[in-house]
C-alpha cells in the first residue's frame, strides 16, 4: 500500500512553498473525494442465507453504496423488491435465495490518520490527478504566496477529469461481472 505523503513533491510542483502538513492534509481530502466520486474501491462479498448481511468495510473507510446483487444462479436481483441496504452497509435479502453475491464500493473516511495506506493502483495510475485536486484546494487559500484562483480552476478540471476516467475504469470492470439482461422485443 502506498503513502499519500509520496505525492507531496507533485503538490510542491504545483504550489511552491506549501508546507508538508498542509499538502498532506489536502492530499487526504483529494484522495477521499477521488475514491468517493470514482467508485474505484469496489468490493465483493458473498452472504449466505441466515448470515447477518453486514458488509465488511476496510479500516479507515466508510460504506458508499451497493452497485448490484447476484443470486446463486448469477441473476441480478432488484433493489427494494429482492433486497434492501441500510446506510451503514447491512444487506437484507428479501428473496429466498440460499446465497447472494454483493458488489459494493467504499471510500476513505473524511479525516484520515497520518499512517493511512492508500490504494496502490490509484496512487500509481492517478497520482497527478490527486495532486491536482490537492493543488486546486491550496490555490484557493487566500493571502498565501501560492494563491491563484485561475490555476485553482485549471487544477480542479484536471482533477475532475482524473476521477471521471477512474469511474469509467471501475464501471467497465463491474460490467464484466454483471450479467446481461435479456429483453423481449415485440
Amino acid at each position: 500500500m502506498a503513502q499519500l505523503s509520496s505525492l507531496i513533491p507533485l503538490v510542491r510542483e504545483r504550489c511552491g512553498g506549501v508546507l508538508d502538513q498542509m499538502a498532506k492534509d489536502q492530499l487526504g481530502r483529494a484522495y477521499q473525494k477521488f475514491c468517493y466520486e470514482s467508485c474505484f474501491l469496489a468490493r465483493t462479498q458473498e452472504i449466505e442465507q441466515g448470515q447477518s448481511g453486514e458488509l465488511s468495510i476496510d479500516s479507515d473507510h466508510v460504506f458508499v453504496g451497493v452497485d448490484f446483487v447476484l443470486n446463486a444462479n448469477g441473476h441480478e436481483l432488484e433493489s427494494a423488491d429482492d433486497y434492501t441496504v441500510s446506510p451503514s452497509g447491512i444487506v437484507t435479502v428479501l428473496s429466498t435465495t440460499p446465497k447472494v453475491r454483493v458488489f459494493y464500493h467504499v471510500a476513505p473516511q473524511f479525516l484520515l490518520p497520518d499512517t493511512f495506506e492508500a490504494d496502490d493502483t490509484i496512487i500509481n495510475r492517478w497520482a497527478d490527478a490527486i495532486a491536482d485536486g490537492a493543488a486546486a484546494n491550496l490555490k484557493m487559500m487566500p493571502n498565501t504566496q501560492w494563491s491563484d484562483l485561475s490555476l485553482s480552476d485549471y487544477y480542479k478540471r484536471r482533477f475532475t477529469d482524473g476521477y471521471r476516467e477512474a469511474y469509467r475504469v471501475a464501471i467497465n470492470a463491474l460490467d464484466e461481472q454483471r450479467p446481461t439482461k435479456s429483453r423481449d422485443f415485440f
